[in-house]
């Protein structure tokens, strides 16, 4: 059996230089770099022993060549500045690089099916073996999509629950249910909305939450406002409530980002946050818990959807016939945000003791 001194070392080990050094067929090697059959625990020892000294480096394009892949997906997505976006493509490229997949993307500047259209048919031009597609698409946009890329495997993350395509979404109108019945059972009744912009499937799931959470409490909405996700539209947003003369001891804001905007313009108007106005945000970003006060919020976990779609992606490369979509659950975040109408001074210094307790031990802890 040929030692490592044997081999070349102005080449790079080779699949047949793993199997003679460990003296065992190039199909069981393949096996154990791939992760795929059974071999026998000793045996796996040994190979994954040979691949390490040899440093053997698995060439996945040639076998993704062999199988007629190229073992590239397309993510086609909303400008990745924004939290969901960018969260979404780490859990996604991570799970691709774990799988040995490299992952391309583009982006969708606006809404719409043509955006999309342009947006997937430059990946599949640089020939991706398939395509997770992060565009708010209603129902019959979706299926147009589909229609459109009937030959390409694509799983969609931002399209209706019940569509009938292949999707791993998350469950936006019981998340914002979670938010309102939040407020309503700390006792508010005059709540106020900011929600994100019309074209967007998600907000419109986040609106029937709220309304239908504050419905079966026999309340509504005293006023609402539209933005655009960025922190600039909430502060606008909520400047135009205030100057609505509409009184209101709560507000529920579509995303973090402009709930930040939002304090902001509660503060220059000398609102305390929640002693005046309390204020629920939805994603949980890094920054949420940092704020003054900590902001109160629904965290959707983002990087693990992005894996979960990457899975549904890697089964459907395998088992083209096979169909499912995967609904996720939010929680609820509660922080200093929020609390019953007419909290004291006393109480909001407490939170403010709290985030300052916070940042002492940051990021430690």
């Amino acid at each position: 059996m040929p030692r490592h001194s044997e081999i070349s070392d102005d080449r790079p080990a080779t699949l047949a230089d793993v199997a003679r050094l460990v003296g065992v067929s190039q199909q069981t090697v393949s096996r154990v770099v791939n992760n795929q059959g059974y071999v026998a625990a000793r045996t796996r020892e040994r190979v994954l022993a040979a691949v390490g000294e040899l440093n053997y480096v698995p060439n996945r394009l040639a076998q993704g060549l062999a199988r007629q892949r190229t073992q590239s997906i397309g993510f086609a997505t909303n400008d990745i500045a924004l939290h969901a976006p960018s969260q979404l493509t780490s859990g996604i490229e991570r799970a691709a690089r774990e799988a040995g997949y490299s992952l391309l993307v583009s982006i969708v500047p606006r809404y719409g099916v043509g955006q999309v259209t342009q947006a997937v048919r430059a990946l599949r031009e640089r020939q991706v073996d398939g395509v997770l597609i992060n565009a708010s698409l209603g129902e019959t946009d979706a299926l147009e999509v589909r229609r459109r890329f009937a030959d390409l495997p694509c799983v969609f993350l931002d399209v209706p629950a019940g569509t009938p395509v292949n999707a791993a979404l998350l469950d936006q109108e019981y998340g914002a249910a979670l938010a309102a019945g939040h407020l309503a059972a700390l006792g508010h009744t005059r709540i106020a909305c900011i929600h994100g912009p019309h074209e967007a499937v998600a907000e419109h799931s986040r609106l029937r939450g709220w309304r239908s959470a504050l419905a079966a409490r026999g309340l509504s909405p005293v006023a609402e406002q539209e933005g655009d996700w960025s922190p600039a539209s909430g502060y606008r947003a909520a400047l135009s409530l205030l100057a609505d003369g509409l009184p209101f001891t709560a507000l529920l804001v579509g995303n973090d980002q402009m709930a930040v905007g939002a304090l902001r313009a509660l503060w220059e108007r000398g609102l305390n946050v929640p002693g005046d106005v309390s204020v629920v945000g939805y994603d949980d970003t890094a920054e949420s818990a940092l704020l003054i006060p900590p902001l109160t919020t629904v965290r959707q976990d983002f990087p693990m959807l992005g894996q979960r779609a990457f899975g549904h992606l890697r089964r459907l490369l395998d088992q083209p016939e096979w169909r499912a979509t995967t609904v996720t659950r939010p929680e609820l975040i509660v922080r200093a945000s929020t609390a019953p109408p007419g909290t004291s001074a006393q109480t909001l210094r407490q939170a403010l003791r709290t985030v300052q307790d916070h940042l002492t031990r940051w990021p430690d802890g």
